[in-house]
């Protein structure tokens, strides 16, 4: 029975799992971290602004976060959620919105305000 919710997620939620399996093509994963919700959180290279990635049946995190639970939590248990609720149009309501505010972010404000990322702690039972 888990191998086919885990088929059919990863079905619904197709295009992120494949940017997530292209990135993984060409990053450095050293391993699984943890697995939980049908998703796997590996510990990957990931550009230095990025403390994790949440794509599909995978959540990305960068060694310099892959100890801290808090971004385990908000990509594993957070932003898969979405991901799962979204299926074929995170990308354009989660994914690209959340890029876009990382790349603009400028600390103004409180960066876990934005949308993306206060739905992301919510769904996780963070603060």
């Amino acid at each position: 029975m888990h191998a086919l919710v885990f088929g059919l997620l990863f079905v619904w939620q197709l295009p992120q799992n494949l940017v997530a399996l292209i990135i993984l093509l060409f990053s450095k994963t050293e391993g699984v971290i943890a697995y939980r919700n049908f998703c796997f959180a590996l510990k990957t290279k990931l550009p230095q602004r990025a403390g994790g990635v949440s794509l599909g049946s995978f959540a990305l995190i960068s060694p310099s976060n892959a100890h801290d639970e808090e971004t385990i939590r908000h990509e594993l248990d957070g932003h898969t959620v979405d991901s799962k609720i979204f299926g074929p149009l995170y990308l354009l309501v989660i994914g690209l919105p959340s890029v876009l505010h990382l790349l603009r972010h400028n600390g103004s404000k409180n960066y876990y305000d934005f949308y993306t990322e206060r739905w992301a702690n919510k769904h996780a039972g963070l603060k």
